[in-house]
């Protein structure tokens, strides 16, 4: 393999440091739980399920065929995974508050998706670079914090979202992180801000691969070509966001 197709340094150490992060608690799912949220992100890639359903006119079109075996994940939150993970273009409020009935606390299913936000990020670059997946990391032990946000409303969206102004603590320092780079508190940050260790994982992983602000590293792509390659891959994976 050529230098061209390795990972950059500072990439790589930050993709490292988001995976092994994955292993330990959570804010709402422990380290066994957030590495088997990794694993089904993976098998949902090859689920001929998942790609019936995605060929399908409407997801309604087709009842769910799935049927999840784990000792880690409820049903419910392997179902999910797999709906994130393979047709996020047709993701909707029913969808989201058929996950909430099914017993899924809302800032769990935030933590899946940036769980499998960092799954996909990771693995995603290594199949563009023809490198091998990252080997999943071990659970660590450790119990998840489980403690709701203050200032997370749901006036905005489906998920409980801290707006800037009421952003406190580990909240407040990631925003005022984004805002430097960015400009201001994109959409992304805030939907993650319910569970604050998903939000830092999923940016640990995603500022190391983005530089949309400012001037490129060297040998790295403008702001222009950053965000015409985001759109085309966007547009052609439907994607929700």
């Amino acid at each position: 393999m050529s230098d061209a197709l390795a990972l950059a340094p500072h990439t790589r150490a930050g993709l490292d440091a988001a995976w092994q992060s994955l292993a330990g608690a959570g804010g709402w799912l422990d380290g066994a739980e957030r590495c088997a949220v990794m694993r089904e992100t993976r098998r949902a890639r090859h689920c001929e399920p998942c790609a019936e359903r995605r060929r399908a006119l409407s997801v309604q079109a087709l009842p769910d065929p799935h049927a999840f075996e784990s000792d880690t994940l409820s049903a419910a939150a392997s179902a999910a995974i797999h709906r994130i993970a393979t047709d996020p273009g047709r993701l909707s409020r029913n969808w989201w508050e058929n996950a909430r009935a099914s017993g899924l606390a809302a800032e769990e299913l935030v933590e899946i998706t940036s769980i499998v936000g960092v799954t996909t990020i990771a693995d995603t670059l290594a199949r563009a670079l023809s490198i091998p997946l990252r080997p999943l990391p071990q659970p660590r032990p450790g119990s998840p914090e489980r403690q709701p946000v203050r200032g997370a409303t749901l006036e905005r969206s489906w998920a409980p979202m801290v707006e800037p102004e009421a952003a406190e603590g580990p909240i407040k320092a990631l925003y005022d992180v984004v805002e430097s780079a960015a400009g201001f508190v994109f959409n992304v940050a805030r939907a993650l801000s319910s569970v604050p260790l998903a939000c830092q994982d999923f940016f640990a992983a995603f500022f190391p691969n983005y530089s949309t602000h400012g001037p490129p590293r060297p040998g790295g792509l403008n702001r222009v070509q950053v965000e015409m390659l985001a759109s085309t891959t966007s547009a052609y994976n439907d994607c929700f966001y």
